[in-house]
């Protein structure tokens, strides 16, 4: 995932053991996304499991984005789990230092944009 192997040696993990809830929908944002440094973790729209991401992958985003919104999917660890938090305060140092980590997580936006388009054209069918 290019920009996000910078994360791969990070000593400043969070651990979440297997079925662990990570971050739940419709709740506000915390102050972190994270980068997935070791195991999975599932991505839940409601009860839809969207898809499962793996190492070099973030999540929680959008709070970095929009940092006064609410959660947009639910988050838990598929297997156990070693997450980078990353504060507001590192992804503007991360954006500023390294344009490919900003263009990294534009396409993960849109690629997950993407999934929930088909998604909204299922069930329309």
């Amino acid at each position: 995932m290019g920009s996000f192997n910078l994360f791969k040696h990070a000593t400043d993990y969070q651990t979440f053991k297997a079925g662990t809830l990570i971050l739940q929908e419709q709740e506000r944002y915390g102050e972190e996304m994270y980068i997935v440094k070791q195991g999975e973790v599932d991505i839940f729209l409601g009860q839809h499991l969207i898809e499962t991401i793996g190492e070099e992958e973030p999540l929680g985003e959008m709070a970095m984005i929009e940092p006064q919104g609410i959660r947009s999917a639910t988050a838990i660890a598929k297997t156990d789990c070693q997450l980078v938090p990353i504060n507001q305060k590192r992804f503007m140092f991360l954006v500023q230092e390294n344009p490919y980590f900003a263009l990294e997580l534009m396409k993960v936006l849109v690629r997950r944009l993407r999934k929930v388009d088909e998604i909204i054209k299922q069930t329309m069918n």
